[in-house]
């Protein structure tokens, strides 16, 4: 669930097929309420899995909570044990080699799930991801999540899409860093979605921004807010709206699916409380300085109260 993969690798033939060029208009452009910040310098957004982080976390809680209840009930039979004015503590030695396992089982079981989940950066890890597409020196910064950052020149990215199978297919839209013409040296996403429309349209927006500026994209759709997270933590409520965003235009089914939703949002808490926000480096914010007399400055201090 990371938004980098570095693997060295050969093309696919798929990914040819499928290749998007900076110089093509494919899609009419809309930004998905994705944006973080957008001005003449930079345009800012969210990694493709930022809505939806928290939906795996819910299960790592119930599995870490269920061990958890194991071992209090464990402890308390344990106790029970202890205080009964009637046992002769001829099993006792029994008892406690029985408990010491089962309680070094569960320690274990419990530092493996939060593991997994710091791996696929669910937990104590960052509360986001962020890309910055520099238009002015035409370089996109990609957040890694380790600390560092991949910086890449936009001329240089190799942008493809890419439908996956299985049960529930979606298309990945994706830059690849490439060592030469036919091997890939780092990919990192973009966005993925059920549709390929919809992934054409965002690769639009952010194509148009990059080649035309912000009078392009500036009536784009999904740009009426920005996402309040530059620099801070999401609240409670932004958390809430970032996470049942995506089916507001289906209000029968987001009624159905609410209750789930609800427990997605316990475990998009718990990532979001243990991570820490990503700061990008002095070298990168000195490359995308804004300009003061510049006229398109957008961000969260735009939007409606109770939404900064």
């Amino acid at each position: 669930m990371f938004t980098t993969v570095k693997k060295e690798r050969k093309l696919r033939d798929q990914e040819c097929i499928n290749r998007l060029h900076l110089d093509r208009s494919v899609e009419a452009p809309e930004a998905y309420g994705r944006v973080i910040r957008m001005n003449s310098t930079y345009l800012e957004t969210v990694d493709y899995m930022y809505k939806k982080r928290g939906l795996m976390s819910f299960f790592g809680i119930f599995a870490i909570g269920s061990i958890g209840l194991f071992v209090v009930f464990l402890l308390f039979d344990v106790i029970s044990q202890y205080l009964d004015p009637n046992w002769d503590h001829h099993d006792e030695s029994e008892i406690i080699w029985t408990t010491l396992f089962m309680a070094i089982l569960s320690s274990l079981f419990i530092i493996g799930f939060i593991a997994f989940y710091r791996t696929i950066g669910e937990w104590f890890r960052y509360t986001h991801y962020p890309i910055r597409f520099n238009r002015k020196n035409r370089m996109v910064y990609f957040f890694r999540g380790y600390d560092t950052v991949l910086t890449v020149p936009w001329d240089e990215v190799y942008f493809t899409i890419q439908l996956t199978g299985g049960r529930y297919t979606s298309y990945n839209l994706y830059g690849l860093v490439m060592k030469d013409s036919q091997t890939v040296k780092e990919k990192f996403n973009v966005d993925s979605d059920f549709t390929e429309s919809n992934s054409l349209r965002y690769w639009e927006f952010i194509r148009r921004y990059m080649e035309k500026g912000v009078p392009a994209v500036i009536k784009a759709p999904g740009l009426e807010y920005y996402l309040p997270i530059a620099d801070k933590r999401e609240t409670v409520h932004q958390g809430w709206i970032a996470l049942t965003s995506e089916y507001e235009s289906m209000p029968i089914f987001k009624t159905i699916i609410t209750p789930f939703l609800a427990l997605a949002f316990l475990g998009r808490f718990i990532y979001q409380w243990t991570s820490k926000v990503p700061l990008w480096p002095k070298d990168i914010e000195n490359e995308c300085r804004i300009k003061f007399s510049d006229p398109y400055i957008f961000d969260s201090r735009k939007n409606p109260e109770g939404y900064r």
